[in-house]
C-alpha cells in the first residue's frame, strides 16, 4: 500500500516546500519486471498445489509481510521524535516549544487563520496527529487527522486590565503548562487582541508546539514560514545548501579557499583552461577531504576529552545540584512562570566581542572588522558568560535562605568540590537547506562557572576577559566533539525502530516489567533530567529588519525551549531585527516565585556592566593606537 493511501504525508524538503502542498511531485517508480515475473511464477506454483505450491504460498506470504514491514518502518518517525513521546509518558516532562509575537497594529482572528493556512499547507504535520504510540518494536507515526479543524487550534483571548507585559507573561506561563490532547495535531495558537505595551504593541500572538513535531530550529522555521520572511528564508537556506554542496565537490574557485590563491582563478575555468582546470579541481578536492579527515581525527580526540570531563563533573554535581528555583520535595508543580527581557542591541554585543576577543582585552580593536585572528569570541560565548553570572547570582540568593542539615552539608561541599552551573545545550545537526519538521538536534551538558570576585590587582576588563574565554573554551569542546552526534544516531535508530530496546530493555514502554519501570527506570530518568539547572537554546531569527504577519509589523519575538526535569529552567535566546532577547520559563514554586522575571532583569543589568567595561577597553585601546600612529 502506498504512502498516500493511509493518510501519511512526507515532511517538506528543499525541493517541495515551495510548492506549498507537502506532497512530492515525483511519480512512483514502476515495479521491476523481475519482481512481477517472480510474483506471477510463485502464484502459478501455488495454484499447482502439493508441497511446491505450499512453499510458494509461504514465500508469497513472507514477501507480503516484508513489504508491509518495510513500509511501516519507512513511515515511523525518528527516534528523537519518539523519545519526547516516551519521556512524556514516563516522567513529568512537558516537551513544549513556544513563541511569542508582539505586533504593532491590530491582527484579527481571520488574519491569523489565513497565516495558519499557509502554515499547515506548507508543513503537513500541522494537520496530522500522532498514532501508534507506545508499541514495543515499532515507533509512532504521523497520519492525517480526519477531523482536523483549525478552530480547535486557534483561539482569541482578552487579557485582564491593564493587559500589559505582566499579564501576558502570566498567560504565557499557563499556556506552556497545559496538557496535550494527543487525539489532535500537537500545536496551538492564541491571539491576544487587547495586549499593549510601551514598545507600541497593540496585540500579541502566542504559539506552542509539541517537541515531537520538530526541534527548536525546525519549529522556528515553520513559524517564520507564515510571515513575510518566507521568501528570504527560502533564498538564504537554498544558497547555503548550494554553497556547502559546491565546497564538498570542490566546485569553487581557488580564491574562496584562500585569497592568496586568487591568481589561479583564471586557470580553474574548464572552458578556458582545458588542462589545468581538472588538475586544480583534483587538488582542491584532495585538500578538502584531507582536511576533513584530519578534522574528524582531532574531533575524536576532543570527544574523548569532553566525555571524560562531562562524566567527572556529572558525578561530582548531579546529586547536589543548586537549582534556580526552590526545592519541591513532593511531585512537580503544575504551574509555570514566564518572562522575557528587554531587547539588547547586537551592536553592543559586537562591541563586547571586539573588546574581549584575543589574548588580552582590546586585542581585536586594531584588527580588520574587529575580529582577532586568535581567540575570537562569538555571540554565544558572550551570552553564556553573562547568563552564568546571572544564574550564579540567583543561586547565591536562594541558597542563603536554605536551612537544615543537607543545606549545611552542601555548603561544605561547595568549598571542596567544583560547583559549576550545568547548562544543557541543544546542538543542531540539520543539513543546510533542510526544512523538514523533525528533530535534527542532539544536545550536551556544558558546565560554566560564574565570574569570581576580582582580586585587588585585577581590573574588571581582565576579569571579564578571563571569564568569557573560560566559557569559550567549554563551548569549543562542545562544538568540536563528535560524542553528541554519535549518541543522536544511536537514539535515532533504536528509539524510533524498537523503543523497547532503548535505553534499557523492557522498561520504557508500558506493560513490560512495570515494577522495574516504576521503581528503577523512572527515578533514574527523572534524576538525570534534574541533574542540571538550565536548558539553554539559541535560535537565530531575521537579523536585520522587522517582519510582518499578514501585513502587521512584528515588534518583538521570542522562542522558548522546554524545561527538563523538576526545578530546571528553560532559557531561549533569539536574535531579531538587530537585537537579541532572552525568554525564561520556570516552575512556579511559591518559595521562589518571580525567578523568571528576576533572571531577565539580572540579565539586562549584567549585560550593561559588560558593555560599560567593553566601551572603556575599546576607547582606551583606540587612544593607544592613535598615539602610536602619531609617533
Amino acid at each position: 500500500m502506498g504512502p498516500q493511501s493511509n493518510g501519511y504525508l512526507p515532511t517538506p524538503s528543499i525541493n517541495n516546500l515551495d510548492n506549498m502542498n507537502g506532497h512530492s511531485s515525483a511519480p512512483l517508480a514502476p515495479k521491476a519486471n523481475v519482481q512481477e515475473r517472480l510474483q506471477y511464477s510463485l502464484s502459478d506454483m501455488e495454484r499447482s498445489g502439493g508441497i511446491v505450491g505450499w512453499c510458494a504460498g509461504k514465500f508469497l506470504m513472507a514477501g507480503d509481510w516484508i513489504e508491509r514491514e518495510l513500509e511501516e518502518r519507512r513511515q515511523t518517525i525518528g527516534g528523537i521524535d519518539n523519545l519526547f513521546l516516551l519521556l512524556t509518558d514516563a516522567t513529568d516532562f512537558n516537551p513544549v516549544c513556544a513563541c511569542t509575537f508582539t505586533l504593532q497594529g491590530k491582527l484579527t482572528v481571520v488574519d491569523l487563520r489565513n497565516a495558519v493556512y499557509r502554515l499547515y499547507t506548507g508543513f503537513p504535520k500541522y494537520r496530522q496527529r500522532v498514532t501508534s504510540v507506545g508499541r514495543k518494536f515499532h515507533g509512532a507515526r504521523f497520519e492525517d487527522d480526519p477531523h482536523f479543524d483549525v478552530n480547535n487550534h486557534v483561539r482569541v483571548i482578552t487579557l485582564p486590565e491593564p493587559a500589559g507585559k505582566r499579564e501576558l507573561d502570566e498567560l504565557m506561563g499557563d499556556f506552556i503548562a497545559q496538557e496535550w490532547d494527543m487525539s489532535r495535531p500537537l500545536w496551538e495558537m492564541v491571539l491576544v487582541e487587547n495586549y499593549h505595551d510601551d514598545e507600541g504593541a497593540e496585540c500579541a500572538v502566542l504559539s506552542r508546539g509539541h517537541h515531537t513535531l520538530a526541534d527548536g530550529q525546525g519549529f522556528v522555521i515553520s513559524q517564520l514560514f507564515m510571515t513575510s520572511y518566507r521568501a528570504d528564508l527560502l533564498k538564504a537556506m537554498s544558497q547555503t545548501f548550494s554553497a556547502v554542496r559546491e565546497h564538498h565537490r570542490a566546485r569553487i574557485t581557488p580564491s574562496k579557499v584562500h585569497p592568496y590563491l586568487k591568481p589561479l582563478d583564471r586557470f580553474a575555468n574548464p572552458t578556458t583552461s582545458v588542462f589545468l582546470a581538472p588538475l586544480i579541481h583534483l587538488t582542491l578536492l584532495s585538500l578538502f577531504w584531507t582536511t576533513y579527515a584530519w578534522t574528524v581525527g582531532i574531533s575524536l580526540v576532543i570527544s574523548l576529552f569532553q566525555g571524560s570531563v562531562q562524566v567527572l563533573l556529572f558525578a561530582l554535581t548531579c546529586w547536589r545540584v543548586d537549582m534556580l528555583t526552590a526545592s519541591q520535595p513532593s511531585t512537580r508543580v503544575k504551574h509555570r512562570e514566564f518572562s522575557r527581557s528587554k531587547v539588547i542591541s547586537m551592536d553592543d554585543i559586537r562591541l563586547c566581542q571586539q573588546a574581549f576577543s584575543g589574548k588580552k582585552p582590546g586585542s581585536a580593536v586594531g584588527e580588520p572588522g574587529g575580529r582577532s585572528k586568535v581567540g575570537h569570541v562569538t555571540v554565544n560565548d558572550v551570552m553564556c558568560a553573562v547568563m552564568a553570572d546571572v544564574c550564579g547570582q540567583e543561586v547565591r540568593r536562594r541558597i542563603r535562605r536554605e536551612r537544615g542539615l543537607w543545606a549545611m552539608a552542601k555548603a561544605v561541599l561547595r568549598r571542596v568540590l567544583p560547583s559549576p552551573i550545568g547548562f544543557f545545550i541543544p546542538i543542531s545537526i540539520r543539513p543546510p537547506g533542510d526544512f523538514s519538521m523533525r528533530n535534527l538536534s542532539t544536545a550536551s551538558l556544558v558546565y560554566l562557572y560564574p565570574s569570581s570576585p576580582s582580586a585587588p590587582h585585577d581590573r574588571p576588563s581582565s576579569l571579564l576577559h578571563k571569564h568569557i574565554h573560560a566559557a569559550r573554551s567549554s563551548l569549543s569542546l562542545l562544538k568540536h566533539s563528535l560524542l553528541p552526534t554519535f549518541i543522536f544516531y544511536i537514539t535515532q535508530f533504536m528509539a524510533g525502530q524498537a523503543p523497547v530496546l532503548w535505553p534499557l530493555p523492557f522498561v520504557m514502554v508500558k506493560g513490560s516489567w512495570n515494577v522495574v519501570r516504576e521503581w528503577v527506570f523512572r527515578p533514574v530518568v527523572r534524576g538525570v533530567m534534574s541533574s542540571f539547572a538550565v536548558l539553554l537554546t539559541n535560535v537565530p531569527g531575521p537579523a536585520k529588519n522587522r517582519i510582518t504577519l499578514e501585513g502587521v509589523e512584528v515588534i518583538s519575538w521570542t522562542a522558548l525551549p522546554p524545561q527538563s526535569g523538576k526545578g530546571t529552567v528553560g532559557m531561549g535566546i533569539i536574535s531579531y531585527a538587530g537585537g537579541l532577547c532572552v525568554s525564561i520559563a520556570a516552575d512556579r514554586v511559591p518559595a521562589s516565585e518571580g525567578v523568571a522575571r528576576r533572571i531577565c532583569q539580572g540579565f539586562e543589568k549584567r549585560f550593561e556592566d559588560y558593555v560599560e567595561v567593553a566601551k572603556e577597553v575599546v576607547e582606551r585601546e583606540k587612544m593607544r593606537l592613535k598615539g602610536e600612529r602619531e609617533k
